[in-house]
C-alpha cells in the first residue's frame, strides 16, 4: 500500500535524511510546527513502515575493516527457504548490508572483513549457508561509495556521506566501541538510555560522540526509509566500465551523483566497476535513465546488469568483531 504524506511530513523525512538524530524541537523550529507534532508525526511514519530504521554510519575502513559486496544466484528455492536464508544472513555479525531482489542475482550482501583470509572464511560460510541452493556467486571489493540522499524526498546533496577504503585506523577503547554499538542500530537513541544501557555517564558519552565525528570516524545519522511505501522502486545497476581517462570517468561519475534519480554511488574493484542505486516511479522511468546513460557514455559504460531490490534486509556499520579484539 503506497502511504500518501503531507508536505510536513516530507519536510520532517528531509531533516532526518540530513540528521536523523537532531532533536524534534530543533525540526519543529525549521518547518513550524510543535515539538509534540513533530514527535507524533516521526512515531506515525514508523507506525505505517515509511521509516523503518535510524542508523548511524561509520568509517569502516577507519577501524580496520574492508568492505566487500557478495552477489549470489539462487536456484531450486522456495520463498519460504529464502526467508530462512535471510534470517541467518541478518544473525552474522560480519554481514553490514543485506537486500534479496530479481535480475541475474537474488541476493547482495556487505561483508566487513579485516584481512582477506577473514574474507575468504566468511565467504565460506556463506557460500555453505547456501548449500544446494547456490547456483553461482561473485564479488567485488568497496573502494570509494557517496551516500547521497533520498531525492525524491530532498534534492539537497549537503549531508553527502562519503566512504573511502585505505584510510588510517583509530585506536578503539572499550567506552568508544559501546557508544559505536549503542549508536550504530539507533542513531536517536538518548544520552539519558546510552547511560542506562551502557553505563557510561551522559557527559562523558556526549564529549566522545564529538571527538568520533571530529575524527571523521562517525560519518552522519541517517534515516532508512521504505521507499516501496512510498510508491518507488528501487533499481540496483551493476557497470562494468570500458577503460577511458580519468577525466571522462569522472563526468560520467558527477553525472551519476547529480541526476536526480540517483541515491547511492559506489566505486568497487572486481566483476563490476560500480554501482549506481536508483529510486523510479516505474520501469520505463528506470529504462529512459538507462537509456539516456547509455548514450551520453557509449564510451565509457561496457556492460550493465540491474537488480530490481526487494527488500532491504539490514544496515549496519558495527562488526561485531569489534567487541573481540583487543580494545585500547
Amino acid at each position: 500500500m503506497v502511504e500518501k504524506l503531507s508536505k510536513k511530513d516530507m519536510r520532517i523525512l528531509a531533516e532526518l535524511d540530513k540528521d536523523s538524530r537532531q532533536p524534534d524541537s530543533q525540526i519543529a523550529k525549521k518547518i513550524g510546527l510543535s515539538k509534540q507534532v513533530v514527535n507524533y508525526r516521526i512515531n506515525n511514519l514508523v507506525d505505517k513502515g515509511v521509516i523503518s530504521q535510524f542508523y548511524t554510519t561509520f568509517d569502516i575502513s577507519r577501524m580496520g575493516f574492508n568492505s566487500y559486496y557478495v552477489f549470489i544466484q539462487l536456484e531450486k528455492i522456495t520463498s519460504t527457504k529464502e526467508k530462512e536464508y535471510m534470517k541467518k544472513l541478518e544473525t552474522l555479525d560480519y554481514v553490514g548490508w543485506l537486500m534479496t531482489g530479481i535480475g541475474r542475482w537474488d541476493v547482495c550482501l556487505l561483508i566487513y572483513a579485516d584481512t582477506l583470509e577473514k574474507f575468504d572464511h566468511h565467504l565460506t560460510q556463506i557460500i555453505e549457508l547456501f548449500g544446494d541452493s547456490l547456483h553461482d556467486y561473485n564479488f567485488t571489493m568497496l573502494l570509494k561509495s557517496e551516500h547521497i540522499s533520498y531525492k525524491f524526498v530532498s534534492r539537497s546533496t549537503d549531508s553527502k556521506i562519503l566512504q573511502e577504503e585505505n584510510k588510517e585506523k583509530v585506536q578503539l577503547d572499550t567506552t568508544s566501541l559501546a557508544l559505536i554499538k549503542a549508536l550504530s542500530s539507533n542513531a536517536r537513541i538518548s544520552l539519558t538510555d546510552i547511560e542506562k544501557t551502557t553505563r557510561i555517564p551522559m557527559y562523558v558519552a556526549s564529549y566522545r560522540i564529538k571527538a568520533m565525528k571530529k575524527q571523521n570516524l562517525l560519518l552522519g545519522y541517517k534515516v532508512r526509509l521504505d521507499v516501496a511505501s512510498m510508491g518507488y522502486e528501487w533499481h540496483l545497476l551493476l557497470l562494468k566500465l570500458q577503460p577511458v581517462s580519468e577525466r571522462r570517468k569522472k563526468e560520467f561519475f558527477s553525472f551519476c551523483e547529480n541526476h536526480k534519480n540517483v541515491y547511492y554511488l559506489t566505486r568497487t574493484i572486481g566483476l563490476y566497476n560500480l554501482m549506481v542505486d536508483i529510486h523510479v516511479r516505474s520501469n520505463d522511468e528506470f529504462r529512459q535513465i538507462l537509456q539516456t546513460l547509455r548514450e551520453s557514455y557509449p564510451d565509457v559504460i561496457k556492460i550493465y546488469e540491474s537488480i530490481v531490490v526487494f527488500k532491504e534486509h539490514k544496515i549496519s556499520y558495527y562488526p561485531e568483531e569489534l567487541t573481540g579484539r583487543n580494545a585500547r
